[in-house]
């Protein structure tokens, strides 16, 4: 239950509609007495996440008419308010906007300027950008206009002529830098859309899981439709997601169903590289160690300190990193992202993964932030010993605690050249949203380090 006596924080957010053969943006009048202004809305609520997905529902209650919003131009918090303020852009996918409850006229820029004479700053900035037509480096498909009408037609393209019809219009589910889903209800039930950014180190996922539907049916979502130029597809709902929360048993079960996938693709590794996906093996990490404490992206939120303890450690972490090749076990498939909300139960009972954007052949201990991050112990060395007893084929048990004891360390390494590679190719924007995560990376190494 919430504290009563807590103050639930206010947003405002604000859209920005530009007319794509004016140039001029819609400006809203609320009643008679009151001025022009951009549409906006004003939100109280402690638990309030600014997503496209929201955005998109409110501003199209607002307008009376469905608008989508497709980018976060800013969001910051004012100092002085204590209020968030959020810009998104937004388009209007109708050729005409007909407001409910709304006096509305298209301004152009001097008139936008004179309305929001408090945000002008943010304003120039975004008038001079959207004039110059120049689109940043790793700007994504969806956060351009007129994406989401090209999407949306080739969905229902390919549903018809799976003799599917959409029932109502496609959710925003997840609307980012990495990537973009859409659910769609339709005559058949739920069904997904998704495309993924063109990352280094990212599969190419509409490939990736018509292969896997081919050797191990059931273990991924079924792909109805793809397009692979664009890095489209549509997926049937692969059931409901596995909460965090759930039993050992079951996340036993999940641990021991990935682990026999991995020991299944064993064999397959180089079929996997063919496919486009990264050769991550132990061998190739090397090379890339010492460059991530050079680097500002993964070391600007660490302290001196902490940066200095980690340079210190340098010479310990390179001899992990080559120790593990010297055990048995073999590189295999990894998915990179191997979480309960990437797992779900379908109705046949088995247990589904998806979001494969990160596979690639590594280290299969690599994928074990479970049980890595798991924080009762005694529960880790359960959730350890129930997999490892998959790969008693290759090593001793001995021998395996051996090895996971230095994958433990060294799988900090692995991810955090994954958002290092991730973060360089993210529009400057847009990385705020994972900005964080190499420093709790680095973070953890340092703690199983100095914990011995």
């Amino acid at each position: 239950m919430s504290n009563p006596n807590e103050i639930e924080s206010e947003s405002i957010i604000y859209g920005l509609l530009r007319n794509p053969y004016s140039g001029r943006f819609l400006t809203v009048r609320p009643s008679s007495d009151e001025g022009w202004r951009l549409p906006t809305i004003s939100v109280k609520r402690r638990d309030l996440l600014l997503t496209p997905g929201f955005v998109t529902q409110e501003m199209s209650q607002l307008l009376g008419q469905y608008v989508i919003a497709y980018r976060y131009v800013r969001i910051q918090h004012n100092s002085q308010s204590g209020r968030k303020e959020a810009f998104f852009e937004l388009e209007c996918p109708q050729s005409s906007l007909g407001a409910a409850n709304l006096h509305v006229q298209w301004s152009d820029s001097e008139e936008l300027l004179s309305l929001h004479l408090e945000h002008n700053d943010i304003l120039v900035d975004y008038l001079l950008k959207a004039e110059s037509e120049e689109v940043p480096e790793y700007r994504q498909p969806w956060e351009r206009s007129g994406w989401y009408t090209k999407a949306t037609s080739w969905i229902e393209d390919s549903l018809r002529t799976l003799g599917i019809q959409l029932i109502e219009r496609p959710e925003q589910v997840k609307w980012w830098s990495l990537s973009c889903v859409l659910r769609l209800s339709t005559t058949h039930g739920i069904i997904y859309f998704k495309t993924n950014a063109h990352q280094p180190l990212f599969a190419q996922e509409p490939t990736f899981l018509t292969y896997m539907a081919k050797i191990l049916p059931g273990s991924v979502p079924q792909i109805l439709a793809s397009e692979l130029t664009e890095g489209w597809m549509l997926l049937a709902d692969a059931g409901d997601k596995l909460s965090s929360d759930i039993p050992m048993e079951q996340k036993v079960n999940l641990l021991l169903a990935f682990g026999e996938i991995q020991l299944k693709m064993v064999c397959r590794t180089t079929e996997i590289l063919e496919l486009g996906c990264s050769d991550r093996k132990p061998e190739n990490l090397l090379p890339l160690v010492e460059q991530l404490f050079e680097d500002a992206i993964v070391v600007s939120k660490l302290t001196r300190d902490e940066l200095e303890d980690l340079r210190r450690h340098l010479p310990t972490i390179m001899d992990m990193c080559k120790q593990i090749s010297s055990y048995s076990v073999p590189s295999t498939l990894v998915h990179g992202d191997l979480h309960m909300g990437n797992v779900a139960s379908g109705g046949d009972g088995l247990l589904k993964f998806f979001d494969w954007t990160d596979a690639c052949v590594a280290h299969p201990f690599m994928d074990m932030t479970l049980i890595y991050h798991e924080k009762d112990p005694s529960v880790r060395v359960l959730l350890r010993d129930a997999y490892l007893e998959l790969w008693k084929g290759y090593e001793t048990m001995e021998r395996l605690q051996e090895l996971w004891s230095l994958c433990e360390v060294v799988h900090t390494i692995y991810h955090t050249v994954s958002y290092q590679s991730i973060l360089k190719h993210t529009e400057v924007r847009s990385r705020g949203e994972l900005g964080g995560v190499p420093a709790i990376y680095m973070r953890n190494l340092l703690r199983y380090l100095n914990e011995g």
